[in-house]
């Protein structure tokens, strides 16, 4: 069941979310897997048009998506996936929540929310602009050309990738909304009992177009600087931009292994089987414009249609 699309469609979600279907849809299913949520920042009032705006989701929205999270599924850790993959039990209708980059939206307005409604989350950093105090290159590239430069500059060779990155780097101001933590807000944010780093690369660089060298130094430092920052060595890996073999290679995830994570995400979109690689555990994207209907819906009909081969 796609469900229809449209205006028509939403306010059809909607109807069926307020009289209560969802609900007692979810109730009756199982998941074929974990479905893993793949989150960027999250989006106050008052923010404007914000670079890559889609992938910042409404905070109203995102509190909606905890609610149905709570109410109708099971939020997991990263720790139980992981555990699941090796053969433990899971509870009914898995579901976990994943941050990659940074933001620190994240902290600022996420994790109030997850501490609300008691729900885990993995958060995977790119370090360098933390370190740094910078925005990510794709947003400073986003804000200085467009974001037909951001995808042009990714594809490019390391080098020229390095110097395009380079003349556009902007450093991040403490009110920035729209910016990486620093240092010290990531530090906030790993306290939490709820909350688990993990790695993302040191620049977000496109890991597929890189030397296996230069594959190896993004991944292990930036595994050595999330340990240095946080206090523990990061299990977890995210690899930017998500979908193999473009964005990453097979030497990609052998690197991630040998570097001592014990699993990484892609951003292919299916429930996570127990039978996945623990080292491309797939994700479903969020966008803004998901709202609390339409994830209800997903997650009872939509995501269970196979995948297209």
């Amino acid at each position: 069941m796609k469900g229809p699309t449209g205006p028509l469609g939403r306010l059809a979600k909607h109807g069926l979310h307020s009289a209560g279907y969802y609900h007692h849809r979810l109730a009756q299913i199982e998941f074929p897997g974990v479905a893993v949520l793949c989150y960027h920042g999250i989006r106050g009032d008052g923010t404007g048009d914000l670079p890559f705006h889609d992938l910042h989701v409404d905070r109203r929205a995102f509190e909606g998506h905890c609610r149905i999270l709570r109410e109708c599924c099971s939020p997991i850790s990263a720790p139980q996936l992981l555990a699941a993959l090796n053969g433990a039990s899971l509870p009914p209708r898995p579901v976990l929540v994943t941050f990659d980059d940074g933001y620190r939206s994240v902290l600022d307005l996420g994790l109030p929310v997850l501490e609300q409604y008691e729900i885990p989350a993995a958060v995977f950093v790119c370090v360098e602009p933390i370190v740094r105090r910078e925005h990510f290159w794709y947003d400073s590239m986003y804000r200085a050309r467009g974001s037909e430069a951001v995808a042009a500059t990714r594809r490019l060779g390391t080098a020229e990738w390095r110097t395009m990155a380079d003349a556009v780097a902007t450093p991040a101001r403490a009110s920035d909304v729209h910016r990486p933590m620093t240092t010290n807000e990531l530090h906030r944010l790993a306290a939490s009992p709820l909350i688990e780093i993990g790695g993302h690369t040191m620049t977000h660089l496109t890991l597929a177009l890189a030397g296996i060298e230069e594959q190896r130094d993004e991944i292990e430092t930036c595994r050595d600087t999330v340990t240095a920052l946080v206090g523990r060595i990061p299990a977890g890996f995210a690899y930017p931009y998500g979908l193999r073999p473009g964005d990453y290679s097979a030497d990609t995830v052998t690197l991630v292994a040998a570097a001592g994570f014990k699993y990484g995400f892609s951003t292919y979109q299916q429930f996570a089987a127990r039978d996945c690689s623990p080292f491309e555990i797939p994700r479903f994207v969020m966008v803004d414009g998901i709202d609390e209907a339409e994830l209800a819906h997903r997650l009872a009909h939509s995501w269970h249609v196979a995948p297209p081969v």
